[in-house]
C-alpha cells in the first residue's frame, strides 16, 4: 500500500495550482488595473464613434431641416385658424363683433333674437396657445340661433361655442297685430372662445 501520490499525480497537481495562482495574479494584478480600464475606454470610444456618425448624418440633412423649419414658420404665420389680433383685449372685441355680425345676418326679427350681455372672461386653465373667451347671454329662437352657432364654428378663425345652456322663458313681447304674446324665445348662455397665435403657458 502506497502512502504517497504517484509522481505524475503530483506534477498534475502542481500544474493546476500554478494555473490557479497565475489566474489570481492576472485578475488581481493585471485585469482590474490594466485590462478592464482599457476595455472601458474602448467601449466609450466605440460609443463616441457611433454618436459622431449620427451627428455627421444629421449635419448632412441640415439644408432639408432648415427648409422644413422655414415651411413650418410660413405655415404658422399664414394659418387662419388663429385670431388675427396680437393681444387679448383686441381679440375680445373682435369676438364680440363677429357674434353681432352673425346675429344680424341670421336673425330676421331683432326682437326675437338679440344679444343681451357679453363680457370677457380671464384666467382659466393654461393652454398651449393663449385662449380668449367672452361670456354671452342671448334671447333667441332656436332656428336662427342654430344658424348663428354654425356660422361661428364653421368659419375661420376657429371659434368654439362652449358651456352652452338653454332655457325656455317668456319675455312678454306682443306683436302689433296680435293680442297675445308670441311663443317663448329661448334664454341662451354660452362661452365663445378663440385662440391667439401667441404661445400660452407650457404644461408641466
Amino acid at each position: 500500500m502506497r502512502l504517497l501520490p504517484e509522481a505524475n499525480n503530483g506534477r498534475l497537481l502542481a500544474v493546476v495550482l500554478a494555473l490557479i495562482v497565475a489566474m489570481l495574479v492576472y485578475l488581481l494584478g493585471v485585469h482590474w488595473w490594466f485590462v478592464a480600464p482599457h476595455l472601458d475606454v474602448m467601449s466609450q470610444m466605440s460609443d463616441l464613434r457611433e454618436q459622431q456618425q449620427r451627428f455627421h448624418e444629421t449635419s448632412l440633412q441640415r439644408p432639408q431641416i432648415e427648409k422644413r423649419l422655414v415651411d413650418v414658420r410660413t405655415f404658422e404665420q399664414n394659418n387662419q385658424a388663429f385670431l388675427a389680433q396680437s393681444d387679448s383685449s383686441a381679440a375680445s372685441a373682435d369676438l364680440i363683433q363677429r357674434l353681432k355680425q352673425a346675429v344680424s345676418q341670421h336673425a330676421t326679427d331683432p326682437n326675437r333674437c338679440q344679444v343681451l350681455t357679453n363680457q370677457t372672461l380671464s384666467g382659466g386653465k393654461p393652454e398651449l396657445y393663449e385662449r380668449v373667451t367672452i361670456q354671452v347671454r342671448m334671447r333667441c329662437d332656436l332656428e336662427p340661433f342654430s344658424s348663428i352657432v354654425y356660422e361661428l364654428e364653421s368659419g375661420k378663425p376657429y371659434l368654439f361655442v362652449e358651456q352652452l345652456m338653454i332655457y325656455k322663458q317668456n319675455y312678454g313681447y306682443v306683436p302689433p297685430n296680435q293680442r297675445q304674446p308670441q311663443q317663448s324665445a329661448l334664454d341662451v348662455r354660452f362661452n365663445l372662445t378663440g385662440y391667439l397665435r401667441k404661445r400660452g403657458a407650457d404644461k408641466a
